[in-house]
């Protein structure tokens, strides 16, 4: 039974910290003493429900989310939550949230597979006739480009050369 409620110590100072509290803020919120505070944190006393429903309440989540055992897979899952619930956000936006954090992140979407996403497209190449080289401007790689530039910088009256 200790290593439970050594779990629920962990966890309650781990999301007090996440928050930005000190013990004597979570305290005060909790309706609790500080030292009772700090043996909580320890895993010396064992709460009663009352006392982790005000735990729950100071750390705003609901007191499931306090009793679960592990934390190591979903450390950033609250802040996400709480980002959605702050502005209010519908389903469909949360879906378009999902939508940009694949395409950040690379990941094939839920929703098709990495076969069915468009292939990049290709660059464009030069436009004289042999040369596959990449475009500088014009329709035209570097040297044609630049070779081009010349011929008509040159002019009619130079005879092109």
């Amino acid at each position: 039974m200790s290593g439970h409620l050594q779990g629920l110590a962990r966890r309650i100072r781990a999301l007090r910290e996440r928050r930005g509290l000190t013990q004597e803020d979570f305290a005060a919120r909790c309706g609790i003493s500080v030292s009772f505070a700090s043996l909580l944190e320890r895993g010396e006393r064992s709460p009663s429900y009352e006392t982790l429903l005000q735990v729950a309440a100071a750390l705003q989540l609901p007191l499931y989310e306090l009793l679960r055992l592990e934390d190591t897979q979903d450390a950033g899952v609250h802040r996400l939550e709480t980002f959605v619930r702050s502005r209010g956000l519908s389903r469909g936006d949360v879906d378009r949230l999902l939508t940009v954090a694949e395409v950040m992140f690379n990941e094939p979407s839920a929703r098709g597979s990495a076969d069915s996403a468009p292939a990049p497209p290709e660059p464009a190449r030069c436009g004289e006739p042999g040369c596959e080289k990449p475009l500088l401007a014009r329709g035209l790689c570097a040297a044609h480009y630049h070779r081009a530039r010349r011929r008509k910088a040159a002019g009619p009256e130079t005879g092109g050369a």
